[in-house]
């Protein structure tokens, strides 16, 4: 049996041209799945097996006379470029002679020394271990004698040498999940998935300079000489019930996920979470929105987010508390494993249902809940704020307006809303007909400024960019909608929707945006869906476009509209899809749509809607 073995964030595709060259077929392949794992990791086990005084100190030896004793201070763990780990480690330490009560000639000395140390992992165990291969001191206080005698400072390696080779990080815990991951994840089929689960090992580990290199390796069967994958089909109404369950179960998921990374994280990294977050719900709307739906979602959906999210859980400016270290460790361990065997044995078919994702869930925060993870639509605050929203967008109308006579809706209340309630009421299921087009218009024009006038409250966008941004808000209503929260569908008036779920005035997409709006209010309340889209323009035009310098790329300062109303209209990676020569034709003509309507919002105004409605 011939066997290759395929690192898999590097070369685990070019495996498998290999064998073309050879006359027997190949059998098996072996993956190896490279982990960084933080140094904070290696700290927390030295202070939970060494150094374990009060002041987290390391008291190596002692005698009952006090004569003689060895402590250690303050470890700092890092790694070298030779690929051992370097540990330096303050030191006090006496020496003399007990006799009777007193100790003679005694030696005291305070210093630091580092010791270096190669990593190992024990075969079958799970487990990295150190083996000490060198020790300096780098320096100290002596106190009785005028030199550190040989005698002295072997007296202290003997001590320390062993007790810090002692150490050792124990991935058993994290082998096993793993293990049971892949097994729930590998249907029964010709290969036995408990086979290849158990065939998972801790393989080496190695000091980076970085972080500690942890590799595990896999053994998955190679694809049959013909095997194709198989050609999609309409599914039936059991297949289209598990769809749905699959891709709520993955989107509540990748949802968490993001919540849980971002809690403790810097401004900067939030806000690149909050970005994947994004763009996976936009790839869930386009998935949910395509004529042919594939039998598995989620395993598509979990892979392309998996390759945004890796490079910041590999990344060591996470800062991670040791515990957490390890359970992000395992959690890109478990990701990685899922990943590679979809490139190396696609054959197999991956099933990333709710079990695998609760089990993948569990290796990150153990004590996460099956609430934590159900599917849900309400309003989420920390999401909102992750976003740099307020916790709550306020419904219109705020207050009931006082009943004070047929026509006491026009009034509006003495607490005004950012919208006011009037208007809501007003344009609730209004379809004009031709000869009301231009009340119709004026009406919309009005609870569009009120919105904006609202966002301008809010503070988001600059100044100098506002004027942009007005304009930008009325041509996207346009573009969206043609100012319309309601049409007429078989003589029934019902709020418009597309078929990818975006709904009302501004098209809030109900799955990109779950959790951030009240999905019943963007049906329903035309001004709480201005406001949403509002929103979510400013979010854009600042965070992205402007933060991004789009209008400093070709020196126009409309490219600022250009670039975020694609991403209003793809997710956050069309930012720049209007000045790309590889945008295919649909998206130009989109753009193209929208850059038309906000010139001529620009030179028109309101009027320029006309257009929508044969005018």
């Amino acid at each position: 049996m011939y066997r290759f073995v395929c690192r898999h964030w590097i070369a685990v595709r070019l495996c498998w041209a290999l064998p073309a060259l050879l006359p027997l077929p190949v059998l098996a392949v072996s993956i190896e799945l490279p982990v960084s794992l933080d140094y904070a990791v290696v700290s927390d086990a030295l202070k939970q097996q060494v150094f374990q005084g009060p002041e987290g100190n390391a008291e190596l030896f002692r005698d009952r006379n006090d004569c003689n004793y060895l402590m250690l201070h303050d470890p700092r763990v890092e790694g070298t470029d030779t690929g051992l780990l370097r540990l330096t480690t303050r030191v006090s330490a006496r020496a003399g002679t007990p006799v009777g009560g007193r100790c003679l000639l005694p030696f005291a000395w305070n210093g630091s020394i580092e010791t270096f140390k190669e990593a190992l992992v024990e075969p079958g165990s799970g487990r990295v271990s150190f083996r000490v291969t060198d020790s300096n001191i780098l320096g100290g206080d002596v106190e009785g004698q005028r030199n550190m005698s040989g005698v002295v400072w072997n007296w202290i390696k003997d001590q320390v040498h062993p007790r810090l080779g002692a150490v050792n990080i124990d991935f058993g815990p994290a082998v096993t999940d793993l293990r049971a991951l892949l097994q729930d994840a590998l249907p029964v089929g010709e290969a036995d998935p408990g086979l290849i689960a158990n065939s998972l090992n801790l393989q080496s580990a190695r000091a980076e300079t970085d972080a500690m290199s942890v590799t595990f390796s896999l053994e998955a069967p190679a694809p049959p000489p013909d095997w194709a994958p198989t050609e999609e089909t309409a599914l039936t109404p059991e297949e289209l019930a598990a769809w749905d369950a699959a891709w709520q179960s993955w989107d509540a998921f990748a949802t968490w996920l993001v919540k849980d990374l971002a809690t403790p994280a810097e401004p900067e990294l939030r806000a690149t979470l909050a970005e994947i977050l994004l763009e996976a719900r936009h790839e869930l709307r386009d998935a949910l929105a395509a004529d042919v739906r594939d039998h598995d979602p989620v395993r598509s959906l979990f892979l392309s987010t998996w390759a945004r999210l890796a490079p910041l859980l590999r990344s060591t400016d996470l800062n991670l508390p040791g515990a957490r270290g390890m359970q992000v460790a395992t959690f890109v361990s478990a990701a990685n494993a899922l990943e590679a065997l979809d490139i190396a044995a696609p054959h197999l078919g991956l099933a990333l249902d709710s079990n695998t994702l609760r089990r993948m869930a569990r290796m990150l925060a153990p004590a996460v809940t099956e609430e934590q993870l159900a599917y849900d639509s309400r309003v989420d605050p920390q999401l909102r704020q992750l976003l740099g929203l307020e916790p709550e967008l306020e419904l219109e109308p705020l207050e009931d307006t006082p009943a004070a006579g047929p026509f006491a809706w026009l009034i509006a209340p003495a607490q005004a809303a950012a919208v006011s309630p009037a208007l809501v009421k007003q344009l609730t299921g209004w379809i004009p007909a031709p000869n009301d087009l231009d009340r119709y218009l004026r009406t919309m024009e009005q609870l569009l400024d009120e919105s904006i006038a609202a966002e301008r409250k809010r503070g988001k966008v600059p100044a100098e960019y506002f004027e942009l941004y007005e304009d930008m808000m009325r041509a996207t209503a346009w573009q969206e909608s043609c100012w319309r929260q309601f049409v007429e569908t078989k003589g029934k008036v019902t709020p418009i929707q597309s078929s990818a779920g975006s709904v009302g005035l501004m098209q809030i997409n109900q799955h990109v945006w779950r959790n951030i709006y009240d999905l019943d209010a963007l049906l329903k309340n035309v001004g709480y869906n201005a406001r949403a889209g509002n929103e979510i323009l400013s979010h854009y035009l600042v965070d992205y476009a402007i933060k991004r310098k789009e209008h400093e790329v070709r020196g126009d300062i409309h490219d600022l509209a250009r670039a975020t109303y694609g991403v209003y209209n793809g997710g956050p990676r069309h930012l720049t899809r209007y000045r790309q020569d590889n945008t295919n034709a649909y998206l130009r003509g989109i753009d193209a749509a929208f850059w038309d309507k906000y010139q001529a919002i620009r030179k028109d105004g309101a009027e320029a809607v006309r257009q929508c409605y044969g005018g």
